[in-house]
């Protein structure tokens, strides 16, 4: 499959630092399924509140990076400014229809579908990126959306109801889609840090946009942002900027595979934090998932090809 090139700031960073920190930055993501637990305000306050902090703690991030020139290398062309707000509204609608689906159908069932979003990023990718996966990558998709269905499949159920909650995961799944795309695109250019901060800043736009068209309630009690606080640094400025960063080191595809992680690790912190035991299905379906994502992983690197240069 044809893969990036690596640049200069990849070469001192082994494949496995890089996977590591990947895994690093979906644990953040992860952390999120309980902080929205812990909370008590309506979901699109939280994530206004959410995107908001997570922009204006990016702020001192990309001054400190800018001072010290580790931006000097990267142009940020009009085209990718663009890009990235585009991605961020993508950010927001993945968010928003993701905590809208969980009104109408189960939170596995919803898990299911938006986990299609490796399928997306596999056919788009190679129609838009000229990032297609071998055979050895494909088989570790299906054997992790295998793992998937496992979880899910005990939970999933076919009602009027749920069809519209379904389908609001699967419209979840597609903007997730759209977003690592354009991340990928952006990132052979320009550096994690201001792609990043571009992208929070759109969603927290987008969200407060959405929330004040909603005519949601914006107060929030202090126990709710601390939950906000907490998944701005965690979920967010960790999370989802180690997403951006691992987006300018391996193919679109390899990233999407890694978020079925997600859920898995989401039961793990669930079990630790909210005490909440991890069913059968989820320890054997993530065992699985863990494997095809273990496939992918290595297959990425046997069929990895020069492409675009990256900006680390």
């Amino acid at each position: 499959m044809n893969a990036a090139r690596q640049g200069p700031a990849d070469r001192p960073h082994s494949s496995l630092a890089r996977y590591a920190l990947l895994a690093v930055g979906i644990a953040g993501l992860s952390m999120a399924g309980v902080f929205y637990k812990l909370a008590s305000a309506t979901v699109i306050a939280i994530v206004a509140y959410r995107m908001v902090m997570a922009a204006l703690l990016m702020l001192p991030l990309v001054a400190f990076a800018r001072g010290g020139g580790a931006q000097r290398r990267s142009r940020f062309a009009p085209r990718d400014v663009l890009a990235a707000v585009v991605s961020g509204t993508l950010f927001a609608l993945d968010v928003t229809l993701w905590a809208l689906s969980l009104q109408f159908t189960s939170v596995s069932s919803a898990a299911l579908l938006v986990s299609m979003d490796p399928i997306f990023v596999a056919a788009f990718g190679a129609l838009f990126l000229r990032e297609r996966p071998g055979p050895l990558m494909v088989g570790g998709m299906a054997i992790a959306a295998c793992g998937a269905v496992i979880i899910t499949v005990g939970d999933f159920h076919i009602s009027g109801r749920a069809l519209l909650g379904d389908a609001l995961a699967l419209c979840a799944a597609f903007a997730e889609t759209g977003y690592l795309l354009l991340g990928r695109y952006v990132r052979r250019r320009v550096d994690a840090l201001r792609y990043a901060s571009v992208v929070y800043a759109a969603c927290a736009a987008c969200v407060w946009i959405a929330l004040v068209a909603s005519q949601t309630s914006p107060v929030i009690g202090a126990h709710d942002a601390l939950v906000c606080l907490a998944l701005a640094l965690v979920a967010t400025v960790v999370g989802h900027t180690i997403v951006s960063q691992s987006l300018g080191a391996m193919p679109a595809v390899v990233v999407a595979v890694a978020f079925l992680s997600q859920p898995i690790m989401t039961a793990g912190f669930a079990l630790l934090f909210l005490h909440q035991a991890v069913a059968v299905a989820t320890a054997l379906g993530g065992t699985v998932a863990l494997l095809g994502i273990g496939v992918v992983a290595y297959a990425n690197e046997r069929y990895v090809a020069e492409a675009s240069p990256v900006v680390m």
